[in-house]
């Protein structure tokens, strides 16, 4: 993707800086919002107002938002979640509303850097097999191809698969930007 800058993935707590918008640890608060923008993002798979709820507030779980604004309270821009199962982690939802912007670049830092924190080597995603962008977009963020899941996307009768896709986060001490 291509753009201005990426701002910093950052630390729990802490906004990234940027003047049009700013990264931030996702709360209860911002769950409806979240809910909205899947709706719009994903319509045929969006996951629920409750579903959404229990991810973010659950311990093994880290969910961040990226928002208009240098402090990120502004409009809802983007946002992505994990999964932490010992030395794995698991890519849950990452989305956009502003392409172009480095937004998805920052959300999956993040999601990176936070995985390395709660001890994961791994990181791993599902991606549809058809969304070439998005598989594109991973493979430059260095993750490759390890598995298909046939038919696991189940989209208005049509069965689209899965692939599965794995990042070691163990070769850096941090994710690359």
């Amino acid at each position: 993707m291509t753009g201005p800058a990426v701002p910093p993935a950052v630390p729990s707590g802490e906004p990234a800086v940027d003047p049009a918008w700013a990264l931030r640890p996702a709360n209860i608060e911002d769950v409806e919002e979240i809910a909205f923008a899947e709706l719009e993002l994903f319509p045929d798979e969006a996951w629920n107002v409750f579903q959404l709820a229990a991810e973010i507030e659950h311990p093994d779980r880290r969910y961040v938002i990226a928002a208009a604004g240098p402090k990120g309270n502004g409009e809802l821009l983007g946002y992505a979640g994990i999964m932490l199962a010992g030395d794995i982690a698991d890519l849950h939802t990452i989305g956009t509303r502003r392409e172009g912007a480095g937004i998805g670049r920052a959300l999956l830092n993040w999601c990176q850097e936070q995985a390395q924190e709660g001890g994961a080597e791994r990181m791993l995603l599902e991606v549809r097999e058809d969304n070439t962008r998005a598989r594109a977009f991973y493979a430059a963020a260095g993750y490759r191809e390890i598995d298909r899941r046939r038919g696991y996307y189940r989209i208005r009768g049509r069965r689209i698969d899965a692939l599965v896709m794995e990042r070691d986060l163990s070769q850096s001490p941090r994710a690359t930007r």
